[in-house]
């Protein structure tokens, strides 16, 4: 068979490993956001091989229309704060990640990957340097760096450091699907650029972590996160004593983030503090067993589940609850007592009404760790 015309259906799937590859062996596309590594990245490297795939078919090099992308996208990572060689090095490392995966006449279709590498790598490296001189890329580059030595444990040496930070961690808002596949990036780039130049951005994962130095008000900090993002993101913070602590801080942060997004809590910026109970329970043991059972016989009536949830959530208001599942006040007084009648606790006692909202803390976070 035609090693084209069998490649072409496969180049999302080996465009795929391409970037799984460069992520896996070049570090530096570690600290880039997941939005850009599996979206942009993926779509990009996709493009482009199958840019390649088609100057194969037609026997012809790419024309300048054709290169114009890859080029445009070469010159994002410099916005991105990666360096040049990190972003030349990822296309010799996908070209032996296809290589690998060809089969049939391998010889031939290599010295053509190596024709259009040439075409293309040049390219990038001029639009990167132009894109570069028209932007603060040292200095974006250097914190970026920075706060991924701090998030290590590394030891840095500089001046303009604080010895105090407090680590907020955060997820982007939902975006709709109409939004495209680059608002999560674009949102992010807007972020680092227009946070207070004090604080130290960067990614890990899907998310993004802010070094806020002491002196700076984390919440502020969070606010203009939010304004930036039109809408509120879920975020935790912790403290940082020192900067030898600072990976510590960043663990309990992502801890307190994703014990807030389990529980489905409101998006906000949350502390241990703010979450303490919850954080005791989520730690594994017979109390957070036994309080987990209480809601048990309820597993086969999720609506008395989700009656019980915005009950607690609304501060035990019965009006604000009705509202929030839409139903009538009196349809959730009546789901609230098939509640006691099955769990033998009365939303509406405040003993029985705190040993519920523990319950259902306990119920939630078990059924999210499985």
């Amino acid at each position: 068979m035609d090693p084209v015309a069998e490649l072409f259906p496969r180049s999302g799937e080996i465009a795929a490993a391409m970037i799984a590859r460069c992520a896996a062996e070049i570090p530096a596309y570690r600290l880039l956001p997941a939005s850009v590594l599996e979206g942009d990245l993926v779509a990009n490297a996709a493009a482009v091989f199958e840019l390649f795939l088609t100057t194969v078919a037609e026997d012809r090099r790419p024309t300048p229309d054709e290169l114009s992308l890859p080029i445009a996208w070469g010159a994002e990572r410099a916005r991105d704060g990666l360096p040049l060689d990190a972003v030349l090095k990822i296309y010799p490392l996908a070209a032996s990640v296809a290589w690998e995966l060809v089969d049939g006449d391998r010889l031939a279709l290599g010295a053509r990957m190596l024709d259009f590498l040439g075409e293309v790598m040049p390219r990038v490296a001029q639009a990167y340097l132009r894109e570069r001189d028209d932007l603060d890329w040292e200095h974006r580059e250097d914190r970026q760096h920075l706060a991924a030595s701090l998030l290590a444990g590394r030891p840095v040496r500089r001046r303009e450091l604080a010895e105090r930070y407090d680590v907020v961690v955060f997820h982007l808002p939902a975006l709709p699907a109409s939004a495209g596949s680059r608002a999560a990036t674009d949102l992010f780039r807007a972020v680092r650029s227009g946070l207070d130049s004090q604080v130290l951005v960067t990614f890990k994962g899907d998310g993004g972590v802010l070094l806020v130095p002491a002196g700076v008000a984390a919440d502020a900090v969070a606010a203009r996160v939010d304004e930036i993002c039109g809408r509120r993101c879920t975020a935790a913070a912790a403290h940082a004593e020192t900067r030898s602590d600072i990976p510590a801080a960043h663990s309990e942060a992502v801890e307190i983030l994703a014990l807030a997004e389990n529980l489905r809590r409101p998006a906000r910026l949350y502390r241990l503090a703010d979450l303490a109970i919850e954080y005791q329970l989520a730690q594994p043991g017979p109390a957070r067993d036994a309080l987990a059972l209480v809601l048990a016989p309820l597993e086969d009536h999720p609506h008395l589940i989700d009656a019980l949830r915005a009950f607690v959530t609304s501060d035990y208001n019965r009006g604000e609850a009705a509202t929030a599942l839409n139903i009538h006040r009196n349809t959730l007084t009546y789901r609230l007592g098939r509640i006691q009648l099955i769990t033998g606790y009365d939303a509406t006692r405040p003993a029985d009404a705190r040993h519920l909202a523990a319950a259902m803390t306990a119920h939630d976070i078990v059924r999210q760790n499985g």
